[in-house]
């Protein structure tokens, strides 16, 4: 299968093949139209040449972050270890340590998939994570042996309450990418402010903190070098804290883009975020 051939390649060789792939997407304007809006839209206090500046090391980010995405088919624990520094994690730790529940919410920046590998064996908990199928499906099985490596439960994010709530509280540590963009026919989504423009948010994340106990993390990830990340952990309640579920997901968003406008250009802008404005009667 050439995804399991490809991810056995020395990950130096990955992140050549892949920067040159990343090159030529950007010279051929592959979603250069939804990368430039992004940032425009978000940051328009940035000059012109700026833009154009993030928007090229958004493409070198990219292509690195495919060659790594790969090689988290092989990556060692040790590797892993020694590439994302933790801080603040104790705090984690902590919590768990004391059986209550932490909910960890990550979103499309820097290299979220090595981040769901490393605490998924490094927080002391089993993990539980939710995550979107892939359409195709030797990719979609590719990419669920890859995230499950070191112990990581991989539950479809339609079915995680039911998950949840069948577990009877038995789930103690849950991560969830929270940024994606809900559907149009959705009745789980809710509209808050984003970069100054109403956008839209699932509902989930808020509504598992608050109903389900869980105490609610932001991780902001950020670049350390090539390969190589720090990960801090920034609680989004106070511990004990009656939390509702749309004042989770207001601190969610607030910490995400308050951590995009100090790295902007690792954020997935390749994609059209913004694709529908809110209705009326949203």
């Amino acid at each position: 299968m050439p995804l399991r051939l490809i991810s056995r390649l020395p990950l130096p060789l990955l992140y050549a093949i892949c920067a040159g792939a990343a090159w030529l997407l950007r010279i051929v304007g592959w979603r250069a139209g939804f990368v430039a809006e992004g940032l425009a839209r978000c940051l328009p206090e940035r000059t012109e040449a700026e833009r154009r500046r993030l928007a090229g090391e958004f493409y070198a980010y990219l292509g690195r972050l495919v060659a790594e995405i790969l090689h988290g088919a092989r990556i060692t624990p040790g590797q892993l270890e020694m590439r994302l520094r933790f801080e603040d994690d104790a705090a984690v730790r902590e919590t768990l340590a004391s059986g209550r529940r932490v909910m960890l919410l990550a979103a499309h920046h820097c290299n979220w998939e090595w981040l769901l590998l490393e605490c998924s064996r490094r927080l002391g908990a089993p993990l539980v994570a939710a995550y979107k199928p892939v359409s195709t499906g030797f990719a979609d099985r590719w990419a669920r042996d890859m995230r499950s490596r070191f112990g990581a439960t991989m539950v479809p994010a339609k079915d995680i309450v039911q998950h949840l709530i069948a577990q009877r509280g038995q789930v103690r540590l849950l991560a969830m990418v929270a940024d994606q963009s809900p559907s149009a026919k959705s009745d789980l989504q809710t509209w808050l402010p984003f970069f100054g423009q109403e956008t839209a948010f699932f509902q989930g994340p808020g509504w598992i903190g608050a109903k389900l106990g869980f105490e609610p993390v932001f991780i902001a990830m950020r670049p350390d070098g090539r390969g190589r990340y720090v990960v801090r952990f920034v609680p989004l309640a106070r511990p004990g804290e009656r939390a509702t579920p749309e004042g989770i997901l207001r601190a969610y968003v607030n910490a995400l883009e308050q951590h995009v406008r100090e790295y902007p250009a690792q954020y997935f802008w390749a994609y059209n975020r913004w694709k529908r404005a809110k209705r009326l009667y949203d």
